[in-house]
């Protein structure tokens, strides 16, 4: 029963899984403090530069690379629910795993929506609010 689960693809791989449940969690804490660290970091030595490049443009390319990991993981965390919550299982430990792998894709998607939708407006902070302000 459980190879014809798999070869009907109802299984998720447990990386794409945790993926979902906690990469847009992860793109913020990233995002918040890499972007903190560079401009404190940046701004306290009297500087508007890093490593010669301007720090605007530096944080909105930064912001745009965890913005895109917040929305991956929400797509993932979205097919993978859409997967698993119709998929018929065989057996009693089958539909138990297959409801709690559905459980936690829901979790992902719904905590991965609302982070990236907190990376986002951090994104626009960084291109709207001057860096560097004495």
């Amino acid at each position: 029963m459980r190879a014809a689960a798999e070869r009907a693809g109802l299984r998720a791989a447990p990386w794409l899984l945790w993926f979902g449940v906690l990469g847009g969690g992860i793109a913020w804490t990233l995002h918040t403090v890499v972007d903190w660290g560079l401009e404190e970091t940046v701004c306290r030595s009297g500087n508007d530069e890093l490593l010669g490049l301007p720090l605007r443009p530096v944080l909105g390319v930064l912001s745009l690379l965890f913005l895109a990991l917040a929305v991956a993981s929400t797509v993932v965390a979205y097919v993978l629910w859409r997967r698993l919550s119709g998929a018929p299982a065989g057996d009693d430990l089958a539909e138990l795993r297959r409801g709690r792998a559905s459980f936690m894709a829901l979790v992902g998607l719904v905590a991965d929506v609302l982070f990236t939708l907190m990376v986002l407006m951090s994104s626009v902070a960084v291109l709207v609010i001057p860096v560097c302000v004495s």
